[in-house]
């Protein structure tokens, strides 16, 4: 049995009702979430930047730059020579064991003793071994990769020694 409204006109079905717009935040969430991301991502790299700026420079480390400078000025045996006096220079203010009056052989076999100086013992040598060559033996050696190396093997050393300052003591 089915019972009529009052007017007694059957129930008539309306359609579908039309889809509603989406939302702001459903259009844009994309977008801002992409803004977010691009700002931790900067925030992050200038955090890190203002992390790995250069300390200061040593008075040793200025005046082999100094040197180092000047040789770069300069070339051939000179500009080797200015290397391998830069360098020497450096390594005997750092310790007393590596004296300028060195030869060679003799820095590499104080160097194998010293752990300062075992991240940067092969560059080291090979600079000096290289100046040796252009100086003595008239090889033709390119100042700027001397000069490459040198910068290379100090900034070695000195992260070194930083390493070594901030190790905590052995009990």
């Amino acid at each position: 049995m089915i019972f009529l409204a009052a007017d007694d006109a059957p129930l008539v079905l309306q359609g579908p009702r039309a889809t509603s717009p989406p939302g702001w935040w459903e259009s844009y969430w994309g977008v801002v979430a992409f803004g977010v991301a691009l700002v931790v991502a900067l925030a992050l790299l200038e955090f890190a930047r203002r992390r790995r700026q250069r300390p200061t420079l040593t008075s040793a480390q200025q005046l082999l730059e100094q040197t180092l400078q000047q040789a770069a000025r300069t070339s051939g045996p000179a500009a080797a020579a200015l290397v391998s006096r830069g360098l020497r220079d450096f390594l005997a203010s750092t310790d007393a064991q590596l004296a300028t009056g060195l030869s060679t052989e003799e820095l590499a076999a104080r160097l194998a003793g010293l752990p300062l100086y075992l991240p940067a013992r092969t560059l080291l040598l090979t600079a000096l071994q290289t100046a040796d060559l252009a100086k003595f033996a008239g090889a033709t050696a390119s100042p700027d990769i001397l000069i490459a190396q040198v910068r290379e093997a100090v900034q070695r050393v000195e992260t070194a020694r930083r390493a070594f300052a901030a190790a905590p003591p052995r009990p």
